[in-house]
């Protein structure tokens, strides 16, 4: 019988112990390394969220200033455009022709005046053919003051601070050719006269207007030539028109608009523009300055804000601005509380088609 022996052969103490050594150093980290690693890692991602952050905020900014922009470049070329018609129609007065025009001159120009009382008093007919809207009426009675250019009229909202109101655009001209439209998209038929208010509501720097066919006869009647509504040539119901309503927005979320008037005491202003005498004036009150000036041209600025707000360091009440005259604005309590928008300005000025000619 055979006989099989197994040899055991014991390793050195020192040899186990290396192995188990070796054993512990790879089986992890050790806290040290583990923290190390951890202060990397935030450091990374701290590094990488400001990245993102500060990529985010430019994005925003630069989406701002777009919106912004596309909706001021839109509203302001229109409003140019409309501004530039405004005495396209207008009619002479006993001391000026049609070209000289100020807040006299019936059937165009800047919309400052209106007859006032009734077409028609006790013993005989009055001069209702008179003032910018001459021989209008609107639903039966004077049009009101309240709907004509003014100087931070009631009907305008402002939000800066100190000037509750801002200012009001109330312009007129007539249709030359066909396929034109108003300030609201409607089509004005060949020869019909058109009112534009321009005024500042909540939702921005809006337009309110009006169509109307003029007839020197209905102007001077009893009635006068009623506004409320027109009717289109072939068309036997009446349109609606708007000057008192809310109108339609033309540049969304306006802050201010402030308009003032280029006028002139030349009476040689086409031949020798050179001596020229010029000058841009707030609307004024007192309408009678204006009597020996024409007006021939249109200055007007907005403070118009982004649609959605940004990521800025700079509060609302450290914000100023500078609109035409108006200088070192802020804003009022109200806005201040509110979001921060990006808030831009933007102003034109408008020379009136034919407004340097005539005497």
């Amino acid at each position: 019988m055979k006989t099989i022996v197994h040899t055991c052969i014991k390793q050195p103490t020192s040899y186990l112990s290396h192995i188990s050594k070796s054993s512990a150093r790879n089986s992890g980290f050790t806290l040290v390394e583990l923290m190390i690693a951890l202060v990397l890692g935030l450091l990374i991602s701290a590094a990488a969220l400001q990245i993102f952050y500060t990529s985010s905020v430019n994005s925003r900014r630069q989406e701002a200033s777009s919106q912004i922009q596309d909706n001021a470049t839109f509203g302001l070329s229109q409003m140019q455009k409309h501004i530039r018609r405004a005495n396209y129609g207008a009619k002479p007065t006993a001391t000026f022709d049609e070209y000289f025009m100020n807040h006299r001159t019936p059937q165009g120009g800047v919309v400052l005046t209106a007859p006032t009382g009734t077409p028609l008093v006790s013993g005989g007919a009055k001069n209702w053919l008179t003032d910018n809207l001459s021989g209008l009426v609107l639903d039966g009675a004077a049009i009101s003051s309240e709907w004509l250019t003014q100087n931070q009229s009631a009907k305008s909202k402002s939000n800066l601070d100190g000037i509750d109101n801002s200012d009001q655009l109330t312009i007129q001209y007539q249709a030359g050719s066909a396929s034109m439209f108003d300030c609201e998209g409607a089509v004005i038929p060949e020869g019909f006269y058109v009112i534009e208010r321009y005024f500042v509501r909540d939702a921005g720097l809006a337009c309110a207007s009006v169509i109307y066919n003029y007839d020197q006869l209905i102007a001077g009647s009893s009635t006068g030539i009623d506004i409320k509504n027109y009717t289109v040539p072939g068309e036997t119901s009446a349109t609606a028109n708007n000057l008192t309503g809310s109108g339609t927005i033309i540049i969304p979320n306006v802050d201010y608009f402030r308009v003032m008037l280029g006028v002139s005491t030349s009476t040689d202003f086409a031949t020798d523009p050179a001596s020229a005498r010029i000058a841009y004036t707030p609307i004024p009150t007192d309408l009678s300055i204006l009597d020996d000036q024409r007006i021939f041209g249109v200055q007007f600025g907005i403070l118009a804000r982004s649609d959605n707000p940004t990521a800025t360091a700079q509060d609302n009440n450290a914000l100023r601005f500078t609109i035409l005259d108006k200088s070192n604005q802020s804003l009022n309590a109200a806005t201040v509380s509110g979001p921060k928008n990006l808030r831009n300005v933007y102003e034109s000025t408008v020379l009136i088609r034919n407004a340097r000619g005539g005497l």
